[in-house]
């Protein structure tokens, strides 16, 4: 992995840095209501309208991404390689899906039997072997300048969440939420394509929070909402007290009453209320009202009940949510960066957790009629090496990995592109990031073109077209 003296990647294992907590849309202090939602619903109305050009129809109504961060190993999930030599081959059994000659790990059982709904890119490849070069890249198609491995910049072009925000809208939801955590490194700084990038922060997506106290064997998972949170003091009723308070004095500013530009802004601040004392928002957040037996299916483990939270929340109106499945790419039970004890890990920990959630989702999608117009992607920065360590560990590994779709227009029992037999290159179609990153987009109705401020329009990436073998 590429390194920088002033960000170290995964392989110096340094004490995990705070990251930044965005206040962007927390209640509190910033107006006498205590609302900082507004600015969200100004830049709501400035969307698609300064798009130009024909778009494609939308085959999906919303997106479930969930971002296998650090790294999964195609030979350990979804291109096993039997027949490779000892020393590439999956160091699991395997299982024969409903696709015959289509084999997963042994430990994805669940997913195996479900393979009908869901296609596989086994081809995928690009350049980048380090983390956050990875990162901002399969989600945002693009590079930082200089060193590709730094953390989030300021001048980072927006993810698929970013462009989702501006693009979509939710209804009586937020329209972009991310949980349970920001992906990055090893803490020294959130990874790029997390956010609404050079769009601006009003494009960053809701953030729910886990307890990382909560996070305990055999015990659910307990998630936070601090950016639709009143502060503590602060109930529903006081907060309709403040409201009433704000009235009495704003009827009295006659003179900026008469501003147009007020005017338009109290149309935001009754959108911000309506949407903290919404009942449809809370319910939505609110996963302990699913059966016991459906959240246990799911898994109970940050992973498995942020699965079950992003289908209560596209059920309710959020139009993409992602579902980051590990914070630290190295980060014990979560991160997929197994340079080291990749059998005990990938078969305790994160295989088990991948195929409950992965599985329940879609199988969840499909039993209450919403899979057709809900795309589920699952995917990593890279896959790993292909000779394997004696106690199983992989290294980075950019040149071949899979990833998975289901829904929203998805051909179900696909399988996309092909490794040769030790699965260390890709033979037959290869897929670059990029390709998914317009290939969602497309899905989704939103434009894989921009309109610079003179009006004229440009490709987001140029000569790059979605895989329509996947859905056409």
């Amino acid at each position: 992995m590429t390194r920088t003296a002033r960000h170290a990647g995964c392989g110096e294992h340094l004490a995990l840095d705070q990251l930044h907590r965005r206040t962007f849309l927390r209640v509190g202090g910033l107006s006498l209501l205590g609302l900082s939602l507004p600015q969200l619903y100004a830049a709501q109305q400035a969307r698609a309208s300064d798009y130009l050009g024909e778009r494609e129809p939308a085959r999906a109504r919303s997106c479930i991404l969930l971002f296998l961060s650090g790294g999964p190993s195609h030979y350990e999930t979804f291109d096993p390689k039997p027949d490779a030599p000892s020393e590439n081959r999956t160091i699991f059994g395997t299982v024969q899906t409903r696709t015959p000659g289509v084999l997963l790990c042994e430990h994805l059982h669940d997913l195996a039997r479900l393979q009908d709904k869901f296609a596989l890119v086994r081809s995928m490849t690009h350049r980048f072997n380090g983390h956050f070069g990875a990162h901002r890249y399969a989600l945002s198609g693009h590079v930082a300048p200089g060193n590709p491995d730094q953390p989030a910049r300021a001048d980072d072009k927006p993810g698929l969440v970013g462009l989702a925000a501006r693009h979509l809208r939710g209804q009586n939801m937020p329209s972009v939420v991310m949980a349970p955590w920001i992906a990055t490194d090893q803490g020294s700084g959130a990874s790029g394509g997390m956010g609404g990038g050079t769009l601006g922060r009003q494009f960053d997506p809701v953030r729910v929070e886990v307890d990382n106290q909560s996070l305990q064997p055999g015990r659910s998972p307990i998630f936070r909402l601090p950016e639709l949170a009143l502060r503590p003091e602060l109930t529903i009723s006081r907060f309709d007290g403040r409201r009433s308070l704000l009235s009495t004095i704003e009827s009295q500013q006659i003179g900026l009453a008469q501003s147009a530009q007020m005017r338009e802004m109290d149309d935001h601040y009754q959108h911000a209320y309506e949407l903290l004392t919404s009942s449809n928002i809370r319910q939505g957040f609110d996963i302990e009202q699913e059966p016991y037996a459906l959240r246990n299916r799911y898994g109970q483990d940050a992973f498995g009940q942020s699965c079950l939270l992003a289908r209560r929340l596209v059920e309710r109106g959020a139009r993409f949510v992602q579902v980051n499945f590990s914070r630290y790419v190295s980060q014990p039970g979560y991160g997929w960066d197994t340079h080291d004890r990749g059998r005990e890990t990938l078969q305790t920990q994160l295989l088990p957790k991948l195929n409950a959630g992965v599985a329940s989702l879609i199988d969840d999608l499909h039993q209450r009629g919403l899979l057709d117009e809900t795309l589920v992607v699952a995917m990593g920065e890279f896959g790993r090496t292909p000779r394997v360590k004696p106690d199983g560990g992989r290294d980075h590994w950019n040149q071949s990995y899979s990833i998975l779709l289901a829904g929203g227009g998805i051909h179900g029992g696909l399988v996309y592109g092909r490794t040769t037999r030790d699965g260390a290159e890709v033979a037959v179609d290869p897929v670059e990031p990029r390709e998914i990153i317009c290939t969602i987009l497309t899905l989704l109705g939103i434009p894989t073109f921009q309109v610079d401020p003179q009006g004229r329009a440009a490709p987001l990436f140029e000569g790059v077209e979605p895989v329509r073998r996947l859905f056409a």
